[in-house]
């Protein structure tokens, strides 16, 4: 249950930046930043370390780029949404192994 409610809340997370970065002159670095800080949060109360916690934000903050970037422009769906779906598979896969581990 907490792997789907970890996964879910960094979809809506990307989600989100995607619609706030689809404008030519949206505040990307704070949004960004944002999308990172959530990213790297997510995993909290797990055993995971630095690293899989800053894969799963790098994959959070590039899905959201992205996902803005296919927003903005129909003609490179193909090209980000492959991107963006390719960095999705490992984002899950990152939640998925270590919202699964039992502590203790």
């Amino acid at each position: 249950m907490s792997m789907l409610l970890r996964n879910f809340l960094v979809l809506a997370v990307e989600f989100g930046a995607a619609l706030l970065l689809r404008a030519p002159e949206a505040p990307w670095i704070p949004v960004l930043l944002a999308v990172f800080v959530i990213g790297s949060g997510v995993l909290h109360g797990t055993e995971a370390e630095f690293v899989p916690r800053f894969v799963v934000a790098l994959a959070a903050v590039g899905v959201a780029e992205l996902g803005s970037r296919a927003w903005a422009a129909p003609d490179a769906v193909a090209t980000a949404g492959t991107g963006a779906a390719v960095l999705l598979v490992v984002q899950t896969a990152t939640l998925v192994r270590y919202a699964l581990r039992r502590t203790g």
